[in-house]
């Protein structure tokens, strides 16, 4: 496992189900109607990871509701079934932004919209066709 797959698997994976937990207990009745729109589907988000704009590494996050059950490393597939159809959405972040996240946990614990702002200009969203 390189650096990166580190990051992502052993640092931001478990980084991500704290926060979701900690909002879940904070919000009890959004995240398990959100959860319950997408639970028991095979959904996909994939993420490309760069470092000084070349890519270093691909992720596919294999989702069961809102909780990441695996992490396929070197591949990109989505796919994010909804009520209205399915869309095909990944992430395009730096390595350098990533790295960031675990310093912000708290925050996106307490604010997590300020926080997800805080980071969007860092992050590209595209669909996969």
């Amino acid at each position: 496992m390189n650096e990166v797959d580190s990051l992502i698997k052993e640092k931001l994976v478990p980084l991500r189900k704290r926060v979701i937990d900690a909002l879940a207990k904070k919000h009890p009745y959004i995240l398990p109607m959100v959860n319950k729109v997408f639970q028991g589907q095979s959904n996909r988000v994939g993420l490309v990871v760069t470092e000084e704009g070349k890519k270093v590494g691909e992720y596919t996050f294999l989702l069961d509701g809102v909780n990441v059950v695996d992490v396929k490393t070197g591949v990109l597939e989505s796919e994010l079934r909804h009520p209205l159809g399915v869309l095909k959405p990944y992430a395009i972040v730096e390595k350098s932004v990533l790295e960031k996240f675990p310093q912000d946990e708290q925050a996106f614990i307490d604010e997590p919209i300020k926080t997800s702002e805080k980071y969007m200009p860092d992050i590209t969203i595209k669909f996969l066709k």
